[in-house]
């Protein structure tokens, strides 16, 4: 579960497609950091000169390269980049696998790009060293305009700030549809076999047992990625079960707790409740017996070749892997069903972030002249940059229709039908656009309709997908954790460290019955007393201070 803030209709894929390229959505209004749309001004610019720069200068940049989205350096929405600012923006790209151990590496060491891609996590732990330039000094002297009007508009980006200094320009999406971790069943087989659509996680379980003595050899419920301090199954299901686990700490705001405060997961009688439940579906032939190890590779193959029927997961893989199963069983159909009701009666999920994301782009403290990098971005913060980040280059790539509006060119567009993995990556590829690039307000989805109804891709399934999701009534915006002081985020991370050992250890013993649901009675105890019930206090001590200084 990400805790992250969006605001207003927006319901985003993003994750879907940072996973595997795969859904789309349909999106009609100019987003800005609100519901409202925000008039932008012109680029800031150095005395003297028309453009950021008065002379040519290169720019060192590094954010995570997607094996969907390759990187061309100087692509095309660079080269414009250069031409309008005089700065040319050179990628020096760590593949997305192993970006969170270069970049730790780079941050305790301080050899820094010019511009680095980070999140508050980075903040907590590197900021007190130095390594960034703090911003909100360059904001008050009026040298972020643009950028300002987004921190006013959404009071949550308070959240993203140390010692009340902002260390990093927020990532903001534009008009992105929602989605987030959901149940995805061959609907094509309850209807075969007279199945009704389970509305209960219990009634899941049913049915998939029943899937599973029509089809002996199946294996109806796939998982991938498998094992780790924070299992993907509880990353993706512990929050609609009843507990949650947040962002791989365990701890989480739960908002049917107490009026809403922050909960360590893992040492509550609802996450036993959770173990449950993946206990009976393990030892019911239904969960994938190597559901431990799984990697997405085997989870994708098991789906498409017809072996998997369920997962609850990012939901938007729903769309591409119906296309990929069609060519095994015609008439096979993934589709998302609303979000069933956990032990309590309650049907809850959280949306993906769609408008402020949990990525930032922060200035290296090394950086040769600041005030230059910090007025590029704040231009990034422009609907005239948005719009050639996203879209590409007016007139070349897209056209503005008579809203104003970015229209991509058909021409240009069916350059990639046959693009891989899929046409809108190989797009963003060739462009050096969209989410997974370097572009501080980004549309996503909206360009990515746009290729598949294009290019024909669009179908009566995505129809169903985005409304499904809309009409469900269980999703909420996901929340952004407060901001701890340096004190706050060492203790965090010293309780963390054994915490989060002593249960990797127990989780699967529990799932796979080599120990009995109720001796976790004992495990939630220890947790606790390690760290958990002090983390609570923490968070919820942070949460409280924050409301205190509105």
């Amino acid at each position: 579960m990400k805790k992250t803030w969006v605001k207003g209709l927006s319901l985003s894929l993003c994750t879907v497609m940072v996973a595997s390229g795969l859904v789309a959505c349909t999106s009609e209004k100019e987003a800005a950091p609100s519901t409202n749309s925000i008039t932008t001004n012109k680029p800031a610019t150095a005395a003297g000169s028309s453009k950021i720069s008065e002379k040519e200068r290169e720019v060192k940049v590094t954010f995570p390269e997607h094996p969907n989205q390759p990187v061309k350096n100087f692509a095309l929405v660079q080269q414009e980049i250069f031409n309008q600012t005089n700065i040319k923006l050179k990628f020096e790209n760590v593949p997305n696998s192993n970006y969170n151990d270069k970049k730790k590496t780079l941050l305790a060491t301080n050899n820094l790009p010019d511009i680095i891609e980070i999140n508050m996590s980075d903040v907590n732990n590197f900021a007190s060293t130095g390594v960034f330039v703090p911003l909100l000094q360059y904001m008050n002297k009026g040298l972020m305009p643009n950028f300002k009007k987004f921190w006013d508009q959404n009071p949550d980006m308070a959240k993203m700030t140390a010692n009340g200094e902002l260390y990093g320009f927020p990532a903001v999406g534009r008009n992105e549809l929602k989605n987030g971790f959901g149940p995805v069943i061959r609907t094509d087989l309850l209807k075969k076999h007279n199945l009704a659509t389970p509305k209960t996680f219990d009634e899941l379980l049913t049915v998939l047992t029943e899937l599973k003595k029509i089809y002996p050899d199946s294996t109806p419920f796939s998982v991938r990625k498998g094992s780790g301090p924070i299992h993907q199954l509880f990353k993706t299901m512990a929050y609609p079960l009843g507990s949650g686990v947040g962002t791989g700490t365990g701890i989480y705001f739960d908002k049917d707790v107490g009026g809403g405060q922050y909960v360590y997961g893992p040492a509550t009688s609802q996450f036993k409740d959770v173990l449950a439940f993946f206990n009976k579906a393990f030892t019911s032939g239904v969960l994938d017996k190597d559901y431990a190890v799984a990697t997405q590779q085997q989870w994708t193959e098991k789906l498409t070749s017809g072996k998997s029927f369920f997962f609850f997961d990012n939901s938007g893989f729903a769309l591409d892997y119906t296309k990929q199963l069609q060519k095994a069983v015609p008439d096979g159909n993934f589709q998302i069903i609303p979000i069933p009701a956990n032990a309590s009666g309650k049907a809850r999920a959280e949306y993906y972030a769609t408008t402020l994301t949990d990525k930032m782009y922060a200035i290296s403290s090394k950086a040769k002249d600041p005030e230059t990098l910090i007025k590029l971005i704040d231009w990034m913060y422009t609907e005239k940059a948005s719009n050639l980040m996203s879209y590409g280059v007016e007139g070349v790539h897209h056209t503005l229709d008579e809203k104003g509006q970015p229209k991509l060119k058909s021409d240009y567009v069916l350059k990639f039908k046959d693009g891989q993995p899929t046409a809108f990556y190989a797009m963003y590829s060739d462009l050096g656009s969209g989410k997974l690039s370097f572009t501080p307000w980004f549309a996503n989805m909206d360009p990515q309709v746009q290729v598949e109804k294009l290019t024909g891709s669009w179908s009566a399934e995505h129809e169903t997908y985005w409304k499904t999701v809309a009409e469900d009534k269980a999703y909420h915006d996901p929340y952004i954790d407060p901001p701890l002081t340096i004190e706050e985020t060492a203790r965090v991370k010293e309780i963390l460290a054994p915490l989060n050992t002593m249960l990797e250890q127990e989780y699967d013993k529990f799932i796979m019955g080599v120990k009995k649901i109720d001796e976790y009675d004992a495990i939630m105890k220890k947790a606790r007393d390690t760290g958990g019930s002090e983390l609570e206090k923490i968070y919820n001590g942070a949460l409280a201070r924050l409301s205190q200084k509105k």
